[in-house]
């Protein structure tokens, strides 16, 4: 396959898998927790790989690609470990609160942290979440990346 026809599917899933987060979250109602915002960014990195691809017609860019679309696998790794009680989430992240101290301590440390924990699962399809479905188009898109520019490094050698 073609450099720009990998990078163009990759980029392309990509944005299918933004719609669908904000698609979660605009129209399904499901608001994001902080991991999960986390998640879209290697996805939004991708679309903009693309275009700096169009613009450089640099082939390499498949590397990249694939070492964000890496990150994006081990983002929703972690944060499937953190909804399966697996791994320890971010500091803040789990909703969890002190109540203890004095009412003001407790109302600033509502407002000041992200109401939505990312320790639930806020929806899951064949018993994996979004985050997990996140993990495993990633790490095969990462691994399409790789080989893509693989093959394309060897037919050019």
């Amino acid at each position: 396959m073609q450099p720009h026809v990998a990078l163009f599917c990759i980029a392309l899933i990509s944005a299918l898998m933004l719609m669908g987060a904000y698609g979660f979250q605009y129209i399904g109602g499901l608001e994001p927790c902080q991991m999960c915002y986390w998640q879209r960014i290697p996805h939004w990195v991708a679309l903009g790989l693309l275009a700096v691809f169009w613009v450089l017609r640099k082939k390499e860019l498949l590397w990249l690609m694939g070492a964000v679309l890496l990150v994006s696998a081990g983002l929703g790794l972690w944060h499937s470990g953190v909804e399966s009680g697996w791994l320890a989430p971010p500091t803040g992240c789990a909703g969890n609160i002190d109540w203890r101290g004095d009412t003001s301590a407790v109302l600033d440390a509502l407002l000041a942290r992200n109401p939505v924990p990312c320790n639930e699962i806020a929806w899951a399809f064949l018993g994996v979440s979004m985050a997990g479905w996140n993990f495993v188009v990633s790490f095969a898109l990462a691994i399409f990346a790789f080989i893509s520019a693989y093959c394309h490094l060897k037919e050019t050698r």
